[in-house]
């Protein structure tokens, strides 16, 4: 089963809890973000910054940031969790939530995101 959801960040946290339900499969969670003309250094450091503390959240199994070969101003993260309510619990998270805080400034556009199970 695929869901996907396009955002903007500040609603991303109640989506994935609204669309993602209870299992004891591992969710795997795809989002992409385009950072504005001029910001993409700023939003992959910002980017960069939520690798280490989300890795250790827990039930995070996988958390890799990538970049679009050729496209040097997308970003994307591939993620798997235990389950979906590990990855609801991370949103809410002081580093989630400060990324968040920074979106309206870094992004072009909203995220896409998709939940694959």
């Amino acid at each position: 089963m695929t869901s996907t959801t396009t955002t903007t960040a500040s609603t991303t946290a109640s989506t994935t809890a609204s669309t993602t339900a209870s299992t004891t499969s591992p969710l795997t969670v795809i989002a992409r973000m385009r950072a504005k003309d001029g910001r993409e250094a700023a939003l992959r450091d910002a980017l960069t910054a939520l690798v280490a503390p989300t890795r250790r959240a827990p039930g995070c199994l996988t958390y890799d940031l990538h970049t679009e070969v050729g496209e040097p101003a997308r970003f994307w993260f591939y993620e798997v969790w235990r389950r979906p309510e590990d990855h609801a619990e991370n949103l809410k998270s002081p580093h989630i939530t400060d990324f968040i805080a920074q979106t309206a400034d870094l992004l072009d556009g909203g995220l896409e995101v998709h939940f694959l199970d």
